[in-house]
């Protein structure tokens, strides 16, 4: 009776554990797909189990997605770590610039919650996103100290110009193609180049 207990507790751990990973695997793609208010029912449909097992493993939805969107963000940290550790400042900013954007641009909750759309969320997302802020301040101040980035840009220049590519698909007949990001940012980049042959208006 004892072996059958200890080989039964092995198996509900790992079937335990594996559910939790569909779990989140399933909110990644449908938060990556309809936001942050992807429903309940969509995740748990993805991942093929009951709305009971979502609560059992992570008390609600908000606590699901707030622990995708902090994996999402410790990713996007360690690009921009990468980029720090880059001998070329120019190039470990203008990877990391690119590398953001796309992301951005793949992932609709990303993209709500760099925005700002994103609401009651725990606070230790809202940490993360204020580290990797300081990580990307870092990024433009060593480019500028090299003398490859113009010295009136700021670490919010860049993180605008990464959205500048998410938004409409069309503009007076022009239809924005799926490489479209990429010369978008290509041509913020030149302009960011230093030294500055003109003056930045005040932010």
């Amino acid at each position: 009776m004892v072996n059958a207990v200890t080989d039964e507790a092995p198996k509900e751990r790992a079937d335990s554990r594996r559910k939790r990973l569909r779990l989140i695997e399933a909110a990644r793609s449908a938060i990556a797909e309809h936001g942050l208010q992807a429903s309940t029912t969509d995740i748990t449909e993805r991942a093929e189990v009951g709305v009971g097992t979502l609560y059992r493993r992570f008390g609600s939805k908000e606590a699901l997605v707030a622990d995708v969107l902090i994996d999402g963000l410790a990713e996007i940290q360690a690009w921009a770590d990468a980029a720090l550790d880059d001998p070329d400042p120019w190039a470990g900013l203008s990877g990391f610039l690119y590398a953001f954007t796309e992301a951005q641009l793949a992932n609709l909750g990303l993209a709500e919650f760099t925005s700002g759309q994103a609401r009651e969320l725990p606070p230790e997302v809202a940490e993360h996103g204020s580290k990797l802020a300081a990580a990307i301040d870092r990024l433009v101040r060593r480019a500028q100290e090299h003398g490859t980035l113009r010295v009136d840009v700021t670490w919010r220049d860049l993180v605008l110009i990464s959205i500048a590519p998410i938004g409409g698909e069309e503009c007076l007949g022009a239809t924005r193609g799926e490489g479209q990001w990429r010369r978008t940012i290509a041509i913020a980049l030149d302009g960011l180049r230093g030294p500055a042959t003109s003056t930045l208006p005040p932010e």
